[in-house]
């Protein structure tokens, strides 16, 4: 028996005529970029998604284009209008006409992008994540935290390969003070989907060996804001709050602030600025101990002097003193002589007494000034100690010298000196290679 059948193409073509007499019109609608990719011809591509808001499950999915005449006049306006480029997760709102091929489906021509909706779906989020956790309580967290006096071992969150990264490690290496610093790259995704997941990731990582380090460094770079947007989600920037090291964050230009960037310890500029903050805060502690170093030394000299000066005066009252006992005593004898002459013996005991009391005053007045003197010199000998080479170097501190000198000034020093680097347990030799 025959039986009636319709082609594949056939079918389309039935498809597409109905398509075309129901959506005849354009429709605005909202979606999230899932895929957008730019043609060597001028158009765009684009896959759009649309996710269950509590479950986060797929609902609908449809390609898009954008042809290239229509892409010449909408791409800069939405650019200039958001600050940002099209990209993967971003929600917009735009302006579509149903289109079905024969050979390649159903699809959506793309006429127009309103960039109100995606400034305004951004913002949104923004506020919605930072009223989140005024509500928790955990705003302020971080920039709570004090950062250590000398910040050297720096647990670092970026990618090897951005440029960021290494400006922020030449800037780290080549500082004009010599300091020396260990950072520790943990690698993350810093823009994409992978991106808020990568970053936690590397945040949970440091948090098992947190003992080892002094701060975190967060490195992009910059970018548009939707390449930023990550760094406003609610579960990273809760994480960086409640992180028990200080964070530095140093993932965009000025004008691209993030949630991360206003609940970070530090928001600076850029990765160069991070390293160029850590330097500083180590040079202010470097030329706070040279004063102090100064002024130990200088005080210490003061004591020998003092000393010196004290114990002349001491000397020259002990034999004051003396010079009167004698006297006083050559007086006493003389009366007791007469007394004996006269034989008062009233008059000599009142004389026997008194020269008892010259006595004993001077053997307390003696005692008195050489145990408050002995004392002074102990107190002076304690703050001495402390500035013992030694202690110094075991406190972390180095002690670099040129042809036996100290090195206080970099420009003392040439291509191919050999320098000598005294630690606390031993010397390091090294040459000057730049």
């Amino acid at each position: 028996m025959s039986q009636e059948f319709l082609s594949l193409f056939q079918l389309n073509g039935l498809v597409k005529k109905a398509l075309k007499e129901n959506f005849s019109k354009t429709y605005w609608i909202v979606a999230e970029i899932s895929e957008i990719r730019n043609n060597s011809s001028g158009h765009c591509y684009l896959e759009f998604i649309q996710k269950d808001e509590m479950s986060n499950n797929i609902l609908a999915k449809a390609r898009a284009n954008i042809w290239a005449s229509t892409y010449r006049l909408i791409k800069p306006y939405f650019e200039t209008s958001t600050n940002s480029t099209l990209s993967q997760g971003m929600k917009i709102l735009v302006n579509v006409s149903v289109e079905f091929h024969e050979l390649y489906g159903y699809s959506l021509t793309i006429h127009d992008i309103d960039p109100a909706y995606t400034i305004g779906d951004m913002e949104q989020k923004r506020t919605l994540t930072i009223q989140q956790l005024v509500a928790d309580g955990i705003f302020d967290m971080n920039r709570q935290l004090e950062i250590p006096v000398v910040p050297q071992r720096i647990a670092v969150i970026s990618s090897e390969t951005a440029a960021g990264y290494g400006d922020f490690i030449s800037q780290l290496e080549n500082n004009e003070y010599g300091f020396v610093f260990y950072p520790v790259l943990f690698q993350a995704y810093m823009q994409g989907d992978s991106a808020e997941s990568s970053i936690l990731n590397a945040l949970d990582n440091i948090y098992t060996h947190n003992e080892n380090f002094d701060v975190v460094v967060i490195i992009r770079g910059g970018g548009s804001r939707a390449e930023l947007s990550c760094f406003d989600s609610y579960d990273l920037a809760s994480n960086i709050c409640q992180f028990p090291l200080p964070v530095i964050a140093g993932i965009g230009h000025e004008r691209d602030q993030s949630v991360v960037d206003m609940i970070a310890n530090t928001r600076v500029k850029t990765p160069t600025a991070a390293a160029t903050f850590l330097i500083a805060q180590v040079s202010e502690f470097a030329f706070k101990i040279d004063e102090i170093t100064e002024t130990i030394v200088s005080h210490a000299k003061d004591i020998v002097e003092n000393c010196g000066s004290e114990i002349e005066l001491v000397s020259e009252r002990i034999n004051f003193l003396s010079s009167n006992l004698i006297h006083s005593k050559n007086e006493s004898l003389y009366k007791l002589c007469y007394m004996y002459s006269i034989g008062s013996s009233k008059k000599l005991t009142i004389y026997k007494t008194e020269l008892n009391n010259i006595e004993e005053k001077l053997k307390y007045s003696c005692n008195d000034l050489i145990k408050i003197n002995n004392q002074k010199i102990e107190s002076y000998q304690r703050i001495v100690n402390q500035c013992e080479p030694d202690k110094v170097l075991k406190k972390g501190f180095s002690i670099t010298t040129f042809k036996g000198k100290q090195i206080k000034n970099i420009n003392i020093l040439a291509d191919g000196d050999n320098i000598e680097t005294q630690l606390h347990n031993g010397k390091i030799n090294s040459t000057v290679k730049k």
